[in-house]
């Protein structure tokens, strides 16, 4: 997967392609925003928040549909298949759009043309979670109890992005590690509250947030480069890795040849929404960092993570939940 300056010029403009008559007065009808995570995890709940506010201020629903599945390409898939007239958007992780030909080996999916950026979001850190009966009390003795483990520790984990965190930790730890695939962060986070999953990685989430203070989870590190308020009273994993980072950016994507009345309206109406008094730390409960962030910086980090996933398969061995 190699892209170059042109492919981002063409995933970032290929909008204003389409006649603007098209979508004159745009939006007629409501609006749909395929959501690639299933219902009842933080990712879902923050969609239908914005979705809600949204629509107050066009006029019209943005009605929110999870399609799950595939390691979450089937969202993906059928936004990138959809119909390019303005009212199919996608909300998902700039990692997971990356990853669609590595899991579906469909290599005519562009990971910077079969889906345009419209808007980002923000970004959140994954966390490294434990149960509470586990010996694990903090990152170094996490990995004193993994070594111990003869047949490697069972990590849970909702997608390919958590796939690839367990592999890259693994190698870089010098420990073995066995990635348990979950749909989603609401059933790993209830196999592990279950004691079914001694560890697992996610998102931050009000129900993590909750076990942790009833004592029923423990929080063991954070992804990020640096310690997070979003999963506070940890180090960052960087801090005895060097090099770990495993940040999720989260924005909205729509198919190639959208109206740009359609883009842009939606894009003027998502930053109005972001901008409400509150915002950021409503997003912030649930494990996001708001970071509002235009289509071209939207396209430059995917290109940067097709490059960072690249060269992470070149050492690691990732099957993407096979």
């Amino acid at each position: 997967m190699l892209y170059n300056r042109r492919s981002i010029l063409i995933a970032v403009t290929g909008a204003a392609f389409w006649p603007a008559a098209w979508a004159e007065g745009w939006p007629r009808k409501p609006v749909r925003v395929i959501l690639n995570f299933p219902a009842g995890g933080p990712g879902d709940v923050v969609t239908r928040y914005v979705a809600q506010r949204m629509s107050a201020l066009l006029g019209q629903q943005v009605i929110v549909e999870n399609r799950s599945g595939g390691a979450g390409a089937v969202g993906i898939l059928a936004v990138a298949n959809a119909q390019a007239d303005g009212y199919t958007f996608l909300y998902t992780t700039v990692t997971g759009v990356v990853q669609v030909p590595l899991i579906t080996k469909d290599q005519t999916f562009d990971p910077l043309r079969s889906v345009i950026p419209v808007m980002g979001v923000g970004s959140t850190p994954m966390g490294l979670f434990v149960h509470a009966g586990s010996p694990a009390t903090d990152f170094p003795s996490f990995l004193d109890w993994a070594r111990k483990q003869a047949a490697g520790l069972d990590i849970g984990g909702g997608g390919p992005i958590v796939e690839i965190a367990t592999a890259v930790l693994a190698r870089s730890a010098n420990t073995k590690l066995v990635y348990v695939p979950f749909r989603g962060t609401a059933p790993v986070v209830q196999a592990a509250l279950a004691g079914d999953i001694k560890a697992f990685f996610s998102t931050p989430s009000p129900v993590i947030a909750e076990s942790i203070k009833a004592g029923k989870l423990r929080a063991i590190a954070v992804t990020s480069a640096t310690a997070s308020h979003l999963i506070p009273g940890v180090e960052p994993i960087a801090r005895f890795i060097p090099g770990y980072v495993q940040d999720i950016n989260f924005g909205f994507f729509a198919p190639p040849g959208i109206p740009a009345e359609a883009a842009t309206r939606f894009g003027s109406t998502l930053t109005t929404v972001l901008a409400e008094p509150g915002m950021r730390e409503r997003l912030a409960v649930f494990g996001l960092s708001l970071q509002p962030a235009g289509a071209e910086e939207i396209a430059r980090i995917t290109a940067r993570d097709v490059e960072t996933i690249r060269k992470t398969l070149e050492t690691t061995p990732v099957k993407f939940g096979e």
